[in-house]
């Protein structure tokens, strides 16, 4: 009987044994990894734009990273902090299909989950397989019977490869490896199954192997979280150096923006990239490299330590930007297309586009420095605006609601074109919100009265709130489940905050039940989702902009007295570790307050809901006609577009404004809750 007849645990236990024999009897082969992969590796169609035979030649910065692979090497793990699309997983896969064909041994290949395990396996591991000869004999052929062959697990003679995903601990703690591949490691969670880090699990496997070697490989993502930075940082950390074409000065490529050297291009009139005049200035001399000097270039590089390895001759580590990416790849003009548009978003606060480029582009983490806005900043271009009226820029008026134990607060914010918003009213409403609607001291009341009371226009047209937005998530969940069930019919949305990063702004709604003084009325409310985090980013973004149009955001004179501005901008965006993955929130510090910001982002809640996304000029056009028509011209008939007499439109504004400065509303007929006092200071 042979070892192919054998039944799957005995094969493997036979790969394992044969495995050790070689790692002590047999002599390390003489072919380094790129010498194997220019005679052997083909790249098949299936999963390569370049198919046909593997060229070193055409990535020539690969070439060392390999040969530290290779079995004659002392090197014993190998580091490679790359962009996007530069190759570092292919380097893996040569790594893969040398050790199968030249020193075999039990190897495991890790993605971030398992999944991706599985999509790896077919979409790269099994066409290299199925295309490269030298591999094609060596791997044993898939048989119904028989389990030694799978999607998560390879054997072949004198060893086996384990494909695993970095969310499983028990794929992470299943057999020793000698030779383990951890590839996008910045994807990896922070912890698997409260077992501890999924690299550290997986390095565990290699322990027993005196010879063993470890790839690690990834873009990275966020400073102080980011593990393969942390871990390229132990090694030398090498940098590719290039030779100008002109003058033979050897330098790294850097995209260079506040240096003299680096990419270069011409900006039209509006400070957009003119096609066609990218070019790199040297760093040494000021020579103007064109990109069709790259390949020379890059086949006379070398790699350039930059650091001192805490394990010299045993940790190397290698950083490489899109910038010295092979041509027909990815071109310079797109990297320069890429950071323009970057920065304008940046410049309409947005700054999500950045930190990509800076990840996938020039392979740097992004560093947060608790981002947030400026409260001061806020307070320093504040307009002399009045509140309880809408500035003539405001066509769609809507509230946001924080339900406290001893109040409501609420803010009404009208939205313009581009989403242009102003801060027009402000409600502090003191009482029970467990109070029903209606009974004396229930602030439910006085919102019902607000959301009802038009609020005039610069233009003399009186507005109504067309849809309040009111949180669900304190400790009277019952109670604005009831108000917002009674007054569904006038937009009242009940919201739910989501802090998952990405989520929709709102969201599908859910049919609840509601439970309110011993009755429950099955799925008779509508519960809206809303994305926090993603409108804090927005929001936050916004409140950088510094020049009148879309997106800015206007705010009163009269509130710089208060704390107003220091609510809207208490959140940080900070790193946080959730389900054991790295990830970014807004957080509030301990002992801010909020309300304010969170009553605005319920407010743009609820202006998506009225699809404020989705507006056109159309749109606008017909809302500027109803409450801020244009001014006539002399030439024009004269129109009589004011519907309200000017002791009427007094009338109206005095009426709100009272209601809606600097003062807390209270509700006369209830005496002021003894939680009101700690507050009053405040306002």
């Amino acid at each position: 009987m042979g070892a192919h007849d054998l039944p799957a645990d005995f094969a493997r236990a036979d790969a394992m044994a044969a495995a050790m024999f070689a790692e002590f009897f047999r002599p390390p082969a003489d072919q380094t990894v790129s010498q194997w992969a220019d005679a052997n590796r083909m790249l098949s169609g299936k999963s390569s734009s370049e198919p046909g035979p593997w060229r070193t030649d055409r990535t020539p910065y690969l070439r060392q990273i390999m040969d530290d692979l290779s079995a004659r090497s002392t090197v014993q793990e190998v580091v490679v902090m790359f962009a996007a699309q530069l190759g570092k997983s292919e380097t893996g896969n040569n790594w893969l299909g040398y050790i199968i064909d030249n020193e075999p041994g039990p190897v495991m290949c890790v993605q971030p989950t398992t999944d991706m395990a599985k999509r790896f396996s077919r979409q790269r591991i099994a066409p290299m397989l199925e295309e490269t000869p030298a591999l094609r004999r060596k791997v044993r052929e898939n048989r119904s019977r028989d389990d030694a062959n799978t999607t998560l697990m390879k054997d072949f003679a004198g060893g086996v490869l384990v494909v695993s995903g970095a969310n499983s601990a028990a794929g992470l703690r299943s057999m020793p490896v000698r030779y383990l591949f951890l590839d996008e490691t910045d994807a990896y969670p922070q912890d698997v199954d409260g077992e501890g880090s999924p690299i550290v699990l997986a390095e565990k496997r290699t322990s027993t192997f005196a010879r063993r070697k470890v790839l690690k490989t990834s873009t990275p993502t966020i400073k102080h979280f980011s593990q393969i930075e942390s871990s390229y940082l132990q090694s030398n950390a090498c940098v590719y150096h290039v030779p100008c074409p002109h003058c033979g000065e050897m330098q790294p490529l850097e995209m260079g923006t506040k240096a003299p050297h680096g990419l270069r291009w011409d900006k039209d009139e509006s400070d957009r990239y003119v096609a066609g005049t990218v070019r790199y200035v040297c760093a040494h001399n000021g020579c103007e490299i064109l990109e069709h000097h790259k390949p020379a270039m890059l086949a006379g590089g070398r790699w350039v330590p930059t650091r001192t390895s805490q394990r010299p001759g045993v940790l190397t580590g290698y950083h490489l930007n899109a910038l010295y990416a092979p041509l027909g790849w990815v071109t310079w003009a797109d990297i320069v297309h890429q950071f323009t548009e970057a920065v304008q978003a940046t410049r309409q606060g947005d700054n999500s586009r950045m930190k990509t480029f800076v990840n996938t582009v020039l392979a740097e983490t992004w560093e947060v420095k608790g981002e947030g806005g400026d409260a001061a900043a806020l307070a320093a271009r504040a307009e002399d605006y009045p509140l309880g009226s809408v500035p003539r820029g405001g066509l769609m008026l809507t509230q946001g609601v924080d339900v406290q134990p001893d109040r409501l607060e609420a803010r009404v914010w009208a939205w313009g074109r581009g989403e242009e918003s102003w801060l027009v009213a402000r409600h502090i409403i003191y009482g029970d919100p467990n109070l029903d609607e209606g009974t004396p001291g229930s602030p439910w009341t006085r919102l019902t009265e607000i959301r009802r009371t038009p609020i005039m226009h610069a233009s003399g047209a009186q507005m109504l709130i067309e849809a309040t937005a009111i949180d669900t998530g304190g400790h009277n969940t019952n109670a604005v489940y009831a108000y917002c069930r009674n007054h569904a019919h006038a937009q009242v949305l009940a919201v739910k905050g989501a802090s998952t990063y990405g989520r929709p702004v709102i969201g599908k709604p859910s049919l609840i039940d509601v439970s309110w003084r011993g009755k429950t009325v099955p799925r008779s409310l509508k519960l809206w989702s809303i994305g926090t985090d993603t409108a804090k980013h927005l929001l936050y973004g916004r409140m950088r902009i510094t020049q009148v149009g879309p997106g800015y955001i206007h705010l009163p004179k009269s509130l710089i007295q208060t704390d107003e501005f220091d609510q809207m901008t208490a959140a940080r965006l900070m790193p946080v570790v959730v389900q054991g993955k790295q990830s970014l929130r807004w957080i509030t510090p301990g002992g801010k307050r909020e309300e304010a910001g969170d009553c605005q982002v319920y407010a743009y809640a609820a202006a998506c809901y009225l699809g404020i996304q989705t507006y056109r000029d159309p749109g606008w056009d017909r809302r500027e006609a109803k409450y801020a028509p244009r001014e006539p011209d002399l030439f024009s008939a004269p129109q009589n577009t004011e519907k309200t007499t000017d002791s009427q439109r007094n009338t109206v504004t005095d009426s709100y404004k009272k209601r809606s400065e600097n003062q807390p509303d209270a509700t006369p007929a209830a005496p002021a809750p003894k939680a009101q006092r700690p507050f009053s200071r405040d306002w």
